[in-house]
């Protein structure tokens, strides 16, 4: 017997695992859905959040009308976790976007450099709005 996929559209027999299937949860890595969850992570992201304004940077910088539900807002690692384990936590490596920036920029639809030049300093480096510096 045979059905039709849902995700390449083509009849595969009934079990066949088509590879345009997604795999199940966003990361092969566990360790990286397992840091999502600590609370390490959770108070991180909430002060991203505060220090960032709840704002998107993007959309700040495209001047672009809230049409993509401003209060869906994500934290991005600007370098992945998968590449630079070691940034995780620093606050240089981490912006905050909306749902529909954020998809974008794991689709590497905007380079590193300029998601860096919009927080105003590299990985590392103290943030120039969080009053420290």
């Amino acid at each position: 017997m045979r059905k039709s996929c849902q995700y390449c559209g083509h009849v595969h027999p009934i079990g066949y695992q088509c590879p345009k299937r997604p795999v199940c949860g966003k990361h092969r890595d566990g360790r990286i859905d397992r840091f999502r969850k600590t609370a390490q992570w959770v108070h991180k992201r909430e002060d991203i959040l505060e220090r960032d304004g709840y704002r998107c940077w993007l959309c700040e910088q495209e001047q672009a009308p809230r049409r993509y539900n401003p209060g869906r807002l994500s934290v991005h690692h600007i370098e992945p976790l998968v590449e630079r384990w070691d940034l995780r936590l620093e606050e240089g490596n981490l912006i905050t976007l909306c749902d529909k920036h954020h998809e974008e920029a794991e689709r590497g639809l905007y380079a590193r450099e300029l998601l860096h030049e919009l927080t105003g300093y590299p990985p590392g480096e103290t943030h120039p709005r969080d009053g420290s510096a």
